[in-house]
């Protein structure tokens, strides 16, 4: 309302500079309360004026006094709203004799038709405070900026309300004050103050509408000076009541702050340090005592403090004796405070605390009973984590749902803070505590329960046969539209919607309703439109929106922006259109951009001006079909194993530098073979496209054999093929011709291929490892690594090859667990790769018709670490699982549903996928999110380097993980039926 009554005054050219909903001016007399102006005749009213304004004391007597005679009752005095009126004038005019002379006509500085019940001290304080420069000699902004509207008056959709209160206007400079003794301000505020009447004095003290006094402004806007000069009063007039603290309820507004909190929140270190002192002006106060006694709210200012890291402020309030463990109303202190928005030098001040007190690191919040060290550790705060190990801060304790810090950060990505806290504690034993609050929610607890449930009251596991029963829902004929707002890159920060021109004269057709929401919905399509409010919340971008169409090319998205209360949806304030067809064009044949998120700008729906813009991003998933899928009930994806599954990964591991003697050269016929032989149940491999759309086996998104950085897609299958098929020449003689008419198949193994030399180790070393170098050592993988797999004299080496050479060679009882090598936006920016790919729906289509060929009776499973890929597999077809990859935090990505054991999950439970194939570092070190995984109902598989090892194996084992993916094949079956003999014997 203060906002409209602005706008309503500019529209009558009055602009009102005390305050923005006040009935009175500062301009003149003309312009104050008609009502009070009909108490003076015509002709007197300009001359008072005059008079006010020349400060002309004995012209303002004689004009009241005719003025007094010439009313219908002679001994009546002029109404009190005119002398008020009067009053507000001479202060603004600075006539101080008139000042003088007014004050001693007026009984009570009260006026009762201010609609905030603001007297003539709170309004000079505040006109004060919205006209004075700041330090920095530049205008204060417009306060009605501070709420929202520019000055050319446009509206921002109402936002959720926020701890800490709007900023003030001003700033203070380190040791200096933004007022003088001498200040023309403070003179006409002494003078005011020393002039009121006895019976006048209780205005210094009076409460406005929103029960602040004076000096409540004064704190907020950071006037040292006013400060100083109010305190001063009020101690002479006995009006300075600290006995219970400067910030006890006494104080308090009806917000619940108090001047000193005021003051913190605008950031004023020096009018808090003139607070404080002020607080012991009858001698040094026993702050805690007096919080004790009396509640007082003194740890919340030390908590706004915090919040907005305000390092010497902090430093003010720790010295000044505030309750360092004072708890709100949720039981946060200001230490989980400083642990959520990790500032760690405000940590550090308060763990440091005083002689008489440091903050506890043990006081739990009321909901799930966290410490400041589990708010770090949710958050990823590994500065303040640090610290709080280092003041011996409990690193053991469980949670009211039985779960560790350390198991937070393990399961939210944050896998530095989880290496630190392993290495000082040890592995938890004993079932956790599953209970109903227990979220795979970013900012509350662990393994988000499904509606089905899968654990009992104490938190045991049932047995479930089949984890997964076969076929799920999946695409026949339509296609389907999956649109997000805001962006997936957890790199960016956009917003979802950001509007900002909405003018204030729509007021009308928004019912004066600055709370908006925007509709989603599609032209062209079948699906539920959508009503989101503004804000938009961060989670809603994993979160898309569902759509179906027969001809994709042909959907228009639509995003209204709407009232959120008008009743209807018809009252549009403005509409963003998207074309599907156009909005992300391809390049070239079946290829299109990595960039996902894409922008449209939104018109206002009366002027057709742009108003704003809507950040989303989609995702088209077109049906496949294929004569072999088939659904058959008596089938199940995955049932459970009486032992853990070994998965060779890459076939008998993948190629390092560090080894000694020599490998089989990973993802290669021999190494899938030997690997199979030594108890694999399933290999796991590589597939990616040639540019001729040839499903290949290769790991790297690069091909640096050739000598350059050449992304795979962008070699043909002959050219891929015979970077690496036995036939690198030798310096002293030229390349063999290839033959013209070779097939895919003779490629590699056709019936004039001479005998592959990479079977003669010696010749290798000799002639071709150098060769390979050499051609190498240009490329950005070998200058980063030094090193690449199948290099020859590395590894046992044989050519590359095909998905479908893998099916027609490999034995049809070794399963296959095929990763779809995709590549993400952040990956293709790492690798300096062009920012395109084969177009999504043609790379998975192509897979899925080789697999469907050739499957038979084989087991197959999918898995990605590209969360699109994941979703087309699921919904193209529904016979074949789909795992999803995961980093789990272990390396930094792009994509927020890729960034964390904790999105994988929820990820994975969404989209009705098999499980998740998650790096086995957070399992280790935190092994209990094994059962996180699979009592979501999700088959649970680790892979890395910490696989190779049985020990940190049999760690996973023991919670019931199903599937390890693993390098040392020999190693770990040895070392699994190891322990499930002893398991049996004992």
């Amino acid at each position: 309302m203060k906002a409209v009554n602005d706008w309503l005054s500019k529209l009558g050219d009055v602009k009102i500079r005390d305050d923005s909903s006040s009935t009175h001016s500062s301009h003149s007399l003309k312009r104050a309360s008609s009502k009070a102006m009909m108490s003076l005749p015509a002709g007197i009213l300009d001359s008072v004026d005059q008079a006010i304004r020349l400060d002309d004391v004995l012209k303002l007597n004689k004009l009241l006094d005719r003025a007094t005679k010439s009313t219908d009752d002679s001994e009546a005095d002029l109404p009190p709203i005119l002398m008020l009126n009067l009053l507000q004038r001479g202060i603004t005019c600075r006539a101080k004799e008139c000042i003088d002379q007014l004050l001693g006509r007026i009984q009570t500085l009260d006026e009762g038709d201010d609609i905030n019940k603001r007297n003539c001290i709170h309004r000079l304080i505040i006109s004060t405070g919205r006209s004075k420069p700041s330090d920095d000699g530049e205008p204060l902004a417009d306060p009605l900026h501070e709420i929202g509207l520019d000055t050319i008056h446009y509206i921002k959709p109402a936002a959720p309300p926020t701890l800490t209160h709007p900023s003030s206007y001003t700033k203070e400079s380190d040791g200096v004050t933004n007022f003088s003794r001498n200040d023309k301000v403070i003179v006409l505020l002494e003078y005011l103050l020393d002039k009121l009447r006895p019976h006048q004095r209780e205005a210094l003290s009076s409460r406005d509408a929103y029960s602040r006094m004076p000096l409540h402004y004064a704190a907020q806007y950071g006037f040292v000076a006013i400060c100083q000069v109010i305190i001063s009063r009020m101690q002479a007039w006995g009006q300075f009541e600290v006995s219970e603290g400067i910030d006890a309820p006494f104080w308090q507004d009806v917000d619940g702050y108090a001047p000193l909190h005021l003051s913190v929140i605008g950031g004023h270190p020096i009018t808090t340090r003139t607070l404080l002192e002020a607080e012991n002006w009858r001698g040094r106060s026993d702050r805690k005592a007096a919080v004790r006694r009396h509640m007082a709210k003194s740890g919340e200012v030390l908590a706004l403090a915090v919040k907005a890291n305000f390092v010497v402020i902090v430093k003010l309030l720790v010295e000044a004796g505030v309750d360092l463990d004072y708890q709100d109303d949720q039981g946060e202190t200001a230490l989980h405070v400083a642990a959520r928005f990790g500032h760690t030098e405000c940590a550090s001040i308060l763990l440091e605390g005083r002689d008489s007190q440091k903050a506890n690191t043990e006081i739990g919040e009321n909901t799930f009973g966290w410490t400041p060290l589990f708010i770090a550790c949710v958050d990823g705060r590994i500065g303040v984590v640090e610290l709080l190990v280092a003041a011996k801060a409990h690193l053991e304790r469980s949670d009211l749902s039985g779960w560790t810090a350390k198991e937070h950060a393990a399961l939210r990505g944050h896998i530095d803070i989880a290496r630190l806290l392993a290495s000082l504690t040890t592995l938890p034993s004993g079932p956790p505590s599953m209970k109903p609050s227990d979220s795979v929610s970013p900012n509350r607890s662990l393994a988000e329960r499904k509606s089905n449930g899968t654990a009992n009251g104490n938190g045991i596991t049932r047995t479930t046969e089949p984890v997964k029963t076969y076929g799920h829902r999946y695409l026949t004929k339509e296609t389907m539209i999956l649109v997000s707002l805001g962006t997936m890159d957890a790199r960016k920060a956009v917003e979802a919607v950001n509007l900002d021109r909405i003018p204030l004269t729509d007021a009308h057709s928004t019912q004066l309703d600055t709370a908006l929401s925007v509709v989603v919905s599609a032209s062209g399509a079948d699906g539920d439109s959508a009503i989101i409010d503004l804000p938009v919340q961060d989670n809603v971008s994993t979160e898309p929106i569902v759509f179906t169409a027969l001809d994709a090319t042909k959907v228009k998205l639509r995003f209204d922006i709407v009232p959120t209360y008008a009743g209807t949806n018809d009252q549009i304030v403005g509409r963003g259109v998207a074309l599907l067809s156009t909005i992300k064009p391809n390049v070239g044949s079946k290829r299109v951009t990595l960039q996902g998120d894409v922008a449209v700008p939104i018109m206002a729906a009366n002027t057709l001006e742009v108003i704003g813009c809507v950040n989303f991003n989609f995702i088209i998933i077109t049906p496949f079909t294929h004569p072999n899928m088939t659904i058959r009930g008596d089938l199940t994806y995955w049932k459970k194993m009486t032992s853990t599954m070994v998965i060779g990964h890459r076939g008998l591991g993948k190629n390092v530098a560090a080894r000694s003697s020599l490998q089989l050269g990973e993802n290669t016929i021999q190494s899938f073979i030997a690997a199979a032989n030594l108890g694999a149940s399933y290999v796991e491999f590589d597939v990616q496209l040639t540019k001729d759309h040839v499903p290949v086996i290769y790991h790297d998104f690069l091909v640096s054999e050739t000598g350059i950085d050449a992304p795979v897609h962008t070699l043909t299958l002959e050219q891929f093929l015979h970077v690496n098929d036995g036939r690198t020449p030798r310096t002293s003689r030229p390349p063999s011709p290839v033959h013209a008419n070779r097939g895919t198949s003779q490629a590699a193994n056709g019936p004039d291929s001479r005998k592959q030399r990479s079977m003669s180790v010696g010749d290798l070393t000799k002639d071709d490892a150098p060769n390979m170098s050499e051609r190498m050592k240009h490329t950005r993988d070998f200058k980063q690594k030094g090193f690449k797999a199948n290099s020859r004299g590395n590894s046992i080496q044989a050519p590359f090859t095909t998905l479908e050479e893998m099916f027609k060679k490999l034995p049809e009882s070794i399963g296959f667990n095929i990763e779809m090598k995709y590549p993400m936006l952040h990956e293709s920016e790492e690798q300096a790769m062009d920012s395109y790919a084969v177009e999504l729906n043609s790379f998975v289509d192509t897979v899925l018709t080789k697999v469907y060929d050739l499957g038979n009776k084989r087991n197959v499973i999918f898995s990605s670490f590209n969360p699109d890929i994941c979703l087309l597999l699921s919904f193209k077809q529904p016979s074949i699982p789909i795992l999803f990859l995961t980093d789990a935090g272990t390396y930094p990505v792009g994509d927020i549903r890729a960034s964390s054991l904790q999105e994988a999950i929820r990820f994975a439970s969404r989209w009705n996928l098999l499980g998740v194939v998650s790096a086995a570092e957070p399992l280790v070190i935190s092994p209990r999110l094994v059962k996180v995984v699979k009592e979501s109902g999700l088959v649970c598989v680790s892979y890395g380097t910490m696989n190779n090892d049985p020990e940190k194996v049999q760690l996973q084992v023991k919670e019931g993980i199903d599937a390890v993916i693993v390098d040392s094949v020999l190693a770990i079956r040895k070392g699994l039926t190891g322990s499930e003999s002893r398991s049996t014997s004992q």
